[in-house]
């Protein structure tokens, strides 16, 4: 006798996969990427201790890596390891106790098991950190995301925003001074992300060389940066898993591509200036790679018809391109991006949904 089982909410999935395997396998794929920003975050830190020692102000983590005794004048591997960890662990342990509390309250409130979704969320989300983000802002945008982003609306499958995404904009908007005020961190000026687009603006193709950045190295992460984000390499790992095993759509990444290539080289026979930045750039440079694979491809917040995920990427790699020409005072323009594009996806679906049904109305009569 066979026993039929009914689900009695949201997500519903025609595939092989459950909600419990996605979230799993999105949490594998980000491995090599929290691995880039462990061993990258510590490096970095390193150098701008050796630049600027004297000016260090002496934080808890400036103690613990005093204290841990690193050779900050040649790092070496395990010093770089150490150092990442105790910038990126800190980090990670609040957004995730911030995000349980929250989550462990609409549990309680709506008589519901805890949703494990939280942790993913929280994993994301500290990818998008900067290393001297302050435990305070990332407690605020955590929580802000997650309830703002997901309990409202009812918990997983139910939302239309990724909460993760919804507390960085959240943090960038509300904060934008709190995480760029560290004396070490700022002698390298670029690791919020954004400095080298801001630099671009003003010194145009000069901005590269005068920072000493090369493409391989920015793919592979050796240069300032989000701490999740530096890694193309990694992130291109990550990426082919999720397509591999079916959890991101492949339509939606190359879609934003395409966006990211079309408009660039439209703005390269525009100008000069931050105009004539390379797509292969764009590409390397800020947090689209992060944002494309991790972020835009959320079920949640992407579109469900196929040429609705076509369309979906290339508004969204088409905006942060023009976000990064146009607005100078938001240089890296992923964050604003993915939102408007999470927003639009709704709209996207109707409008393919519709114009199919009209073609089979006028095949069919």
């Amino acid at each position: 006798m066979s026993i039929i089982r009914l689900t009695t909410g949201a997500p519903h999935i025609r595939s092989v996969n459950d909600l419990s395997r996605i979230q799993a396998v999105q949490a594998i794929a980000l491995v090599p990427v929290v691995i880039a920003a462990v061993l990258n975050t510590g490096y970095q830190y390193l150098l701008a201790l050796n630049t600027a020692a004297d000016e260090i102000h002496w934080d808890w983590s400036d103690r613990a890596v005093y204290f841990l005794g690193l050779d900050y004048q040649n790092p070496s591997f395990f010093g770089a390891l150490t150092a990442g960890l105790v910038h990126v662990i800190p980090i990670m342990a609040v957004a995730v106790l911030s995000a349980g509390l929250c989550e462990r309250a609409f549990s309680i409130q709506r008589n519901l098991p805890m949703q494990k979704g939280f942790l993913l969320s929280a994993l994301i989300f500290s990818l998008f950190m900067p290393p001297a983000a302050s435990l305070v802002h990332v407690a605020f945008g955590m929580a802000f995301g997650m309830v703002f982003g997901k309990g409202v609306f009812g918990g997983d499958g139910k939302t239309f925003l990724n909460p993760a995404l919804l507390g960085v904009a959240v943090v960038q908007i509300s904060f934008p001074t709190a995480l760029s005020g560290h004396p070490v961190w700022e002698t390298l000026g670029g690791y919020n992300g954004s400095h080298i687009f801001a630099v671009y603006h003003l010194e145009g193709g000069g901005a590269l060389t005068a920072l000493d950045m090369d493409w391989w190295s920015a793919f592979i992460g050796t240069t300032q940066g989000l701490m999740g984000t530096t890694s193309t390499l990694a992130i291109a790992i990550g990426a082919a898993l999720l397509v591999w095993k079916g959890i991101a759509s492949w339509r939606l990444i190359i879609g934003q591509l395409f966006g990211l290539i079309f408009i660039a080289l439209l703005c390269n026979m525009w100008g000069g200036g931050i105009l004539g930045l390379p797509w292969y750039w764009h590409l390397v440079l800020g947090s689209f790679a992060f944002g494309a694979v991790f972020v835009a491809t959320d079920p949640a917040s992407s579109a469900c018809t196929d040429v609705g995920r076509w369309a979906q990427g290339v508004l969204m790699g088409g905006l942060v391109v023009l976000i990064r020409v146009v607005n100078d005072s938001h240089p890296d323009g992923v964050v604003a991006a993915l939102l408007m594009g999470s927003v639009l996806a709704p709209l996207i679906d109707h409008i393919v949904v519709w114009f199919n049904v009209r073609q089979r109305a006028k095949r069919y009569g």
